[in-house]
């Protein structure tokens, strides 16, 4: 997959979207020093991803993994890491959001759906999952973003990559693509029974 400005291993900087004194760019491996602080600032929500992942499949361009930063008055306040899948028609995978606390913490998270929405349509992606542990108030913050709760990873159950997960979670889904049509009325799938995760990647459970 040829990531074109989205690519974050070219070491090229694009700004991606603009409003007011937001914007929201690609990421280079400069910007390590404040995505690791930002991580373990929010690693009770967001979980920990070690230092290889960055540097080989996000920077080095091993794998097709991007990350987006957001900056207010350049600034930078949050950021996105998104993995793309596989195949058109499929979900991306939101593997960690994180935002400074503030009162514009809808807003940053807001531009960088809007960049995740761009990238969706690029290369024909419906829209974008993630996970989010039961306990945590970000579930209003993706409930706001408008993401629709499509099943539960109950505690102790297994994925298809062997991972259990340690708490119940919240699998949370939104169409950004206005290219395809949804399939299915989202409400339908709205249950709290367990539904396994097929788009899942290889990233470690939280």
């Amino acid at each position: 997959m040829n990531l074109g400005k989205f690519d974050c291993a070219t070491g090229l900087l694009n700004v991606l979207y603009t409003k007011d004194d937001l914007t929201v760019r690609n990421a280079s491996i400069k910007d390590l020093a404040f995505i690791d602080k930002l991580q373990k600032d929010n690693s009770y929500a967001v979980g920990f991803i070690q230092r290889t992942i960055w540097d080989d499949y996000v920077f080095g361009g091993q794998r097709n993994f991007v990350v987006f930063i957001c900056e207010k008055n350049q600034d930078m306040v949050g950021y996105v890491l998104l993995t793309p899948g596989r195949a058109v028609n499929t979900y991306v995978r939101i593997q960690q959001i994180a935002v400074r606390e503030d009162a514009r913490r809808l807003d940053y998270g807001s531009a960088l759906i809007a960049v995740v929405k761009d990238f969706c349509e690029t290369f024909s992606r419906s829209g974008a999952r993630l996970r989010c542990r039961l306990d945590l108030d970000s579930n209003r913050f993706w409930q706001a973003l408008g993401f629709v709760k499509y099943g539960v990873w109950l505690k102790g159950m297994i994925n298809h990559v062997g991972f259990k997960a340690s708490n119940d979670i919240n699998l949370w889904q939104i169409d950004l693509n206005d290219n395809i049509q949804t399939l299915f009325d989202l409400d339908v799938l709205n249950t709290n029974l367990w539904i396994p995760d097929e788009s899942a990647s290889n990233l470690k459970a939280r």
